[in-house]
């Protein structure tokens, strides 16, 4: 049973990612009544990124990596503002958006992240980003686009280029990419595409560092790794990008044909209007206190990607499970605040890293357990499942990957 306070209590969170809309699932959850939230996003549903590779190869339908917000949070209970915040007065605590403005008691900024190009001129221009179903949306026509070119193509360079995949970044994100890309080819191409040998497309991950996965032990990178190559994929390590045109990658050793860029090397905080503007680090992130708020500004918690929040000398990474856990905390010192008490500083505590490498194939340390193969596969199966907020799509993705288990995949364009 919630706790109740002396009089009810106004939160706004702005952004419904993550960081937000777990921040709201926990003070739901704790106070049960007595406080007034209001919710403000730009779009009214939530995206459950990380199943996204899987949508964008057919294996997850689209549809049910979105999830309405309506559909998990109670519109009796709370506000739900879809808008753009074109203001937010710190002090004051006042939201602005083109609707009004907004005065609350705390406010939660969870605003997210979008890609960083690291000021790479013709980047964005010449990849395909990974971070909306737009994207993924996108990266599975070109997907097609490129194989029907292909099935085509009579000169011969001009078919290698074209089916030429490369995948930008080794972290969590391009590695299952990669593999899932990977293992879409090698299906699609046996059964739909007899014109095109796999040994004309070229897979390719290119990472700046001297390992992927550098967030694992360095065991469960190197199983990634032969994984990844095993699956056909040629792995670029040590090989930062130093130039993107429309036909060709320039990376250290030399230039790769720019069939299918894919953009997946890091992100930023998205752009959040502050008064008074505060200061920013390169990837756009504002420092926050050991109680999570902006220094100086009591009860205005920033949270999510757009935190930078010093963890044992390191930053947190822009995860999904560092979002969770500065959600419930911020949730817990509304509470305490609320009833007078002073909250104890965030400790983050870390539970693990996990990757799917392709079909019941994975790496996965979990409590300091290192698992590979078909169970660490399973332990990602499970969790991602665990931490989707709306049964009915834990039942419609367990539906989609049975039915990519006995069907072909589809290869239809997405409008």
């Amino acid at each position: 049973m919630g706790l109740l306070v002396d009089s009810n209590i106004r939160i706004g969170i702005l952004g419904g990612g993550f960081a937000g809309l777990y921040a709201l699932f926990y003070l739901r959850k704790i106070f049960h009544q007595d406080i007034d939230i209001t919710l403000f996003d730009k779009n009214n549903y939530f995206l459950y990124t990380p199943v996204l590779h899987e949508m964008a190869t057919g294996t997850v339908n689209a549809r049910h990596v979105v999830i309405p917000i309506r559909e998990v949070v109670n519109p009796g209970d709370v506000h739900i503002r879809c808008e753009e915040v074109t203001l937010v007065e710190i002090e004051k605590k006042v939201v602005e958006s083109p609707s009004g403005a907004f005065k609350f008691d705390h406010l939660v900024l969870a605003q997210g992240s979008e890609p960083n190009f690291y000021c790479f001129p013709n980047l964005q221009q010449n990849s395909i980003t990974f971070k909306t179903i737009e994207d993924a949306i996108r990266l599975r026509n070109s997907l097609t686009g490129v194989l029907e070119k292909a099935a085509l193509e009579r000169d011969r360079e001009r078919r290698r280029s074209l089916l030429t995949i490369a995948v930008a970044g080794g972290g969590c994100t391009g590695v299952e990419l990669v593999a899932e890309i990977a293992q879409f080819i090698k299906i699609i191409l046996r059964k739909d595409y007899p014109e095109i040998k796999r040994s004309e497309v070229r897979v390719i991950l290119i990472e700046a560092m001297d390992r992927i996965l550098p967030s694992f032990p360095r065991y469960l990178s190197n199983v990634a790794m032969d994984r990844l190559r095993q699956m056909g994929v040629e792995v670029l390590l040590n090989s930062p990008i130093q130039w993107v045109n429309q036909d060709y990658i320039g990376v250290k050793d030399g230039k790769i044909s720019n069939g299918i860029l894919v953009w997946a090397a890091g992100v930023k905080a998205r752009p959040l209007p502050l008064s008074p503007e505060q200061k920013r680090d390169l990837n756009n992130r504002i420092t926050v206190n050991e109680h999570l708020e902006i220094p100086g500004y009591r009860g205005v918690y920033l949270i999510g990607d757009g935190a930078l929040f010093i963890n044992n000398g390191i930053p947190l990474p822009p995860t999904a499970s560092v979002a969770v856990q500065q959600a419930k905390f911020v949730a817990q010192n509304i509470l305490l605040r609320s009833q007078k008490k002073e909250p104890p500083p965030f400790r983050f505590r870390y539970r693990g890293d996990m990757a799917s490498l392709g079909f019941m194939f994975g790496v996965a340390e979990v409590y300091g357990r290192q698992f590979k193969g078909l169970p660490a596969w399973i332990i990602w199966k499970v969790f991602k499942l665990g931490m989707l907020p709306r049964v009915k799509n834990r039942f419609q993705i367990v539906a989609d990957w049975l039915i990519t288990l006995l069907f072909k995949r589809d290869t239809s364009k997405l409008i």
